[in-house]
Order: structure tokens, then sequence, then C-alpha cells
């Protein structure tokens, strides 16, 4: 966890406690749609390994095994989908990647100003995703195109990454009106310390 992630305090537990359970649920819903899009892909290539396999590929019985039409979209576009409703809980639990080593050892007021600034440019973008998103699902559903094999419309896909973005907004506001109340980890600070704090933001 990056050294910037915020603290919750009391009047932003509740805020805290409504996105926690949306940004789970989205998250499994993430995970089981990508053990959906593994299991195409499995069966997909071992239809397409039976189909070109030398003596199964001669039996008429088994003339209608094959790959499954349009793997290749479906996976494509439940990934993305699947990472658009994984990005809201990340954020939420401060998961992503950061490099602060100069940070840490800035004074407590650096490290807030800097963890406002942080959380107020990844609202922009994730409001500006969120926005873009909304337009494109609008043309892609004016225009109706669809996918080149299953003729599946476009902009369904549009719907999960704007539901993921848009709740990734939502966390991105909370996180910025918490960064206003961050109060960073000292270096000294134990272990216990930080698993204290870990477990107080998740109630």
């Amino acid at each position: 966890m990056s050294s910037l992630a915020t603290v919750p305090t009391i009047g932003t537990a509740l805020m805290r406690r409504s996105l926690e359970i949306s940004c789970r649920v989205a998250a499994i819903s993430g995970g089981l749609l990508v053990v959906v899009l593994a299991i195409i892909t499995v069966v997909s290539i071992l239809g397409r390994w039976i189909a070109s396999a030398p003596v199964s590929s001669d039996m008429t019985m088994l003339a209608w095994v094959g790959p499954i039409t349009g793997d290749y979209e479906l996976v494509e576009m439940g990934t993305a989908i699947a990472v658009f409703l994984f990005l809201p809980y990340c954020h939420l639990r401060g998961g992503h990647v950061t490099v602060d080593l100069l940070v840490m050892h800035a004074p407590p007021m650096v490290q807030r100003v800097l963890a406002v600034i942080a959380e107020t440019l990844f609202l922009v973008v994730a409001g500006l995703m969120t926005w873009r998103l909304y337009h494109g699902l609008l043309d892609k559903r004016r225009y109706m195109e669809t996918s080149m094999l299953l003729d599946i419309p476009l902009w369904w896909g549009y719907i999960g990454g704007l539901v993921g973005f848009a709740l990734l907004t939502l966390v991105c506001i909370y996180r910025t009106c918490d960064a206003f109340t961050y109060s960073p980890q000292q270096p000294g600070s134990t272990q216990a310390q930080i698993k204290e704090n870990s477990a107080q933001g998740d109630l």
C-alpha cells in the first residue's frame, strides 16, 4: 500500500462502507467474468486441437467439434470489462503501485498536500474517462456498430466500462475528501501499528 493511502475518519466511515460493498460486488463480478473467459478459452483451444488432430478430424461423430466462434471477440470485450470493474476496489484499498521513497520521509504537511494533489488528479482523470465512455457508448449505440463474427453490439462493452469508471469516480471523490485529513505514517511506525490502521480502514 502506498504511504499516501488515506485513512478514513469518522465522518467518511459510512461513505467508505457503502463504497466497500459496491466495489467488492464489482470486483467479484469481474473475477467471475475472468473465470468464464478462461473456460471459453480452454474449450475453444481444445475444440481447435480436436478438430485439427489427424485421427479425430476424420471421425464423423466429431465433425461438430471445433473452436468457439468469436472467442477472440468475447475475450477481448470481457477482459476490458473485467479490468474496469477491478479498478474501483483497487483504488479504494490504495492498491495502486507508487514510488514514494522520498515522499515518505517528507514532513506531514508536505505529505498531506501531495496526497490531496494526487487524489485530485486521479479524480479528474476518472471523471474525464467516465464522461468520454458515456459519449462513446452513445456513439456506438447510435451507429449500431457490432463485432465482426458474433454481431455483438459494441456499446454493450461500454456499459461495463462506464459502470466501473463511474464507481471509480465516486471512490476518487471519497479519497480526495479524506486526503484533507490524511495522517501519514511515521517512518518509525511498527508493523503492528500499520496493520491496526489497515484494519480500522476496513470497518
